[in-house]
């Protein structure tokens, strides 16, 4: 009883257990870009309760999605922490299931592909992201497949600009944006890549000083956003909003560059209104927004900014350094010393270059761990193919092995049979032989029967014999004549011993008298009309009269010869 009692709370725990993960797990969705450090918070949550659990996909999934979070806010060590905790527990929900991974998890090497873009690595960034599209590629998903493609060439193209080409930015991004056009998703999230795609083609538009084709693209995008945002009921917290908000910290980073910090000023604060919701983009765009009231000389304004941007929980280290740089000059300009030295020491232990080296040392260890996790797959895949190889042969040889001996039984068996079958042939052929002998026997016996009777009716016609062949003898060999009757019969029985069912065969056509049948059986012995004139004791005359008599009885047309039927049947 205490059992069933335990059992029935472990139920419970665990039930309870599944249904807190499953909170977590919305909780972090939800929160990812409204609010990452309460996405963190529950995300450390759901690594305590799933401390020491046996790992599976949704660990996997979810460690991952933590670490895009921390990659959103630009933490860059603990992303990375996470990311390479999602490919061990993904290697042993592997190892543990005994199943085979069919590629590298395509999401991570994309994100390790930002970290090294964001970290000015271009090349590596570069690589990643074609290795990630070529995971993508080969992804069994379609959807997937389709949003992985568009987001590793929306990042190709991030390389292109950085790297000063833009003709070849604009090319791969009107292609992203083509594609997204061309395959509409009942998604909640499409308008929002939708938006995107015409951010990044107005970006480029900027960056190629091409002012007429971004305001035209511009009003494009507000028509877009004007005509999606009334399908949504919570437009504040949508990603289409934040897109949207993005295309005018786009411009305001533009003009920003052009030192027109006026305009620059105005589309900053329209899209910090815009991302209301989105505390890392407002304060991304806050950085941007002090560094222009800087350069106008509106100090105050500037140094709050600043100060309060740098009061964000989690801040990343480069944001903290733009705000830093913008107080830097502020004290430099008000002679603030105090003030100075210690904004300095900050950027002196941010440029440190410590957790630089952290970074690069765990995109090292994460390349290892990928490195080492295809090495392992490659190798259990060649186990699993040595595997069914020996167990092919095995199977094939036993196969091969019981097939042979079934041949060999199977041959004996006919050999056996065929030896059988010739005996008995033999046997059979022997008896035939033997009937035909006795039947031939019968047939000679009865011509002489025949012989013998005419020699007596020679005697009785002659006068000179008559008178010394006294009653008595001629009375004799009548009797002898009328008992050799009996040799019919016994030749009739014989003959159905060889052919059983000839006269049935001839019934069945006709109802056959006993004369027709004794003709048809002579006949199938291969008799002219003189031996079966012979034997019956009749003339030639008769004969041939008897066989046109059966020929008719058995309905035969005129071209068929009576011979060959007979032998047929």
């Amino acid at each position: 009883m205490r059992i069933f009692f335990f059992l029935i709370l472990l139920a419970n725990i665990s039930f309870v257990n599944a249904q807190q993960t499953t909170s977590l797990l919305d909780s972090i969705k939800k929160y990812q870009f409204l609010n990452p450090n309460l996405a963190i918070k529950y995300g450390t949550e759901y690594v305590e309760i799933r401390a020491g659990d046996e790992p599976d996909i949704e660990m996997v999934r979810t460690y991952g999605r933590i670490g895009e979070v921390l990659l959103y806010m630009e933490l860059y060590s603990s992303a990375l922490e996470y990311f390479n905790s999602a490919l061990r527990i993904r290697s042993a929900f592997a190892e543990k299931r005994g199943k085979k991974l069919r590629q590298d998890s395509p999401w991570i090497v994309l994100n390790i592909g930002n970290i090294y873009f964001k970290n000015k690595n271009y090349e590596k960034a570069l690589e990643k992201f074609k290795e990630a599209r070529a995971l993508f590629d080969m992804g069994i998903k379609p959807q997937n497949r389709l949003n992985g493609l568009n987001t590793s060439n929306s990042n190709i193209g991030l390389v292109y600009g950085a790297r000063g080409e833009y003709e070849k930015q604009e090319q791969i991004y009107y292609k992203v944006y083509d594609n997204r056009i061309s395959n509409p998703s009942k998604d909640v999230n499409y308008s929002s890549t939708i938006l995107y795609s015409m951010a990044q083609i107005l970006s480029v538009k900027l960056l190629k000083d091409d002012l007429i084709s971004a305001e035209n693209k511009l009003n494009e995008i507000i028509e877009f956003y004007e005509d999606q945002k009334i399908k949504l009921s919570d437009l504040p917290n949508s990603l289409l909003t934040r897109n949207y908000g993005y295309v005018f910290s786009i411009i305001g980073a533009y003009y920003q560059s052009k030192k027109q910090y006026g305009k620059a000023i105005k589309n900053l604060e329209k899209a910090i209104v815009i991302f209301k919701s989105f505390p890392v983009e407002i304060n991304v765009t806050r950085s941007r927004l002090s560094e222009c009231y800087l350069a106008i000389d509106e100090i105050d304004i500037a140094e709050e900014i600043a100060l309060e941007n740098l009061n964000f929980k989690n801040l990343s280290d480069r944001e903290k350094r733009y705000n830093f740089r913008v107080l830097e000059k502020i004290y430099k300009k008000t002679k603030k010393d105090q003030k100075l030295i210690r904004i300095k020491d900050s950027l002196i232990l941010i440029s440190s270059g410590s957790n630089s080296s952290k970074i690069i040392k765990s995109l090292n260890d994460l390349e290892t761990q990928i490195l080492l996790s295809n090495s392992a797959r490659e190798l259990n895949e060649s186990k699993i193919r040595y595997n069914t190889y020996l167990y092919v042969l095995i199977i094939g040889s036993v196969i091969l092995f019981f097939s042979l001996i079934t041949i060999r039984i199977n041959y004996n068996y006919q050999k056996e049979k065929g030896t059988r079958l010739e005996l008995e042939k033999d046997k059979v052929t022997q008896e035939l032989n033997q009937k035909n002998r006795e039947l031939v026997s019968k047939a000679n016996f009865i011509i002489q029967r025949n012989d013998y009777l005419k020699n007596i009716q020679k005697k009785i016609s002659s006068p000179q014999k008559t008178e010394h062949y006294s009653s008595k003898m001629l009375v004799n060999e009548l009797n002898r004549v009328i008992n050799s009757e009996k040799s019919y019969d016994e030749f009739d029985r014989m003959f159905i011993n060889v052919y059983p069912n000839f006269y049935n065969k001839l019934n069945q056509i006709n109802k056959l008298s006993q004369t027709d049948l004794r003709l048809a059986s002579y006949i199938k012995m291969n008799h002219n009309n003189n031996e079966i004139a012979n034997i019956s004791g009749i003339s030639l005359r008769t004969v041939e009269s008897q066989r046109y008599r059966l020929t008719k009885k058995l309905n035969l047309d005129k071209n068929q010869d009576l011979n060959s039927f007979l032998m047929t049947l």
